[in-house]
């Protein structure tokens, strides 16, 4: 796994301050990683004008991130899912079944992981997983090896517990094409 801790400029984090609960961008699609920019205007159409007006240092973050993955995969498509999350989400601690995934947190708790000593223990105790918990810093990017990837050993790890505690996330997750990506991204919806 490697981590690029960094901290969000102020335009972006005045941008993030905008974007309510209740309205949180999401969605998903394949495209090629020049296209990003574009789908993520299509995510954030659903906004208000003012959340739209100032969105563009975020859709210049996360184009960048898009476009510094697809340089690491070799891919000339990506799959990209912007998730709005207000549940515990993906609270199992799991291997991503993928050869490695990038994921970036927004907004809310940043994505939470164990070191390699202590995965089976918190694959077995789940919940009950009392051991050293690691999280991904807020805008930190984080490509985790998965269980498909060279050595079958994905980085264990959970979207952490937010359910009751009045939190939110907005997470980006990049993957490359796989068979369960969504069709090739027509340009109008996601």
């Amino acid at each position: 796994m490697a981590i690029w801790a960094r901290e969000a400029p102020s335009p972006l984090k005045n941008w993030l301050g905008l974007v309510s609960r209740a309205w949180l961008p999401h969605g998903r699609v394949l495209i090629a990683p020049d296209e990003a920019e574009a789908a993520l205007k299509v995510m954030l159409s659903d906004a208000g004008a003012s959340v739209r007006a100032g969105a563009q240092p975020f859709i210049d973050d996360a184009s960048g991130v898009v476009l510094h993955f697809a340089e690491i995969a070799g891919s000339d498509l990506v799959d990209v899912r912007l998730e709005a999350v207000t549940h515990d989400g993906c609270w199992k601690f799991h291997r991503d079944c993928v050869p490695f995934r990038l994921i970036t947190t927004y907004i809310g708790p940043g994505t939470e992981y164990v070191d390699p000593a202590d995965a089976g223990r918190a694959l077995d105790d789940q919940r009950d997983y009392a051991g050293p918990l690691n999280r991904v810093p807020a805008y930190g990017v984080a490509v985790f090896k998965g269980s498909s990837g060279p050595s079958g050993m994905g980085v264990v790890h959970r979207s952490p517990p937010i359910a009751g505690r009045g939190l939110h996330r907005l997470v980006l997750c990049v993957n490359a094409p796989s068979s369960t990506s969504p069709v090739r991204w027509d340009g109008i919806s996601c």
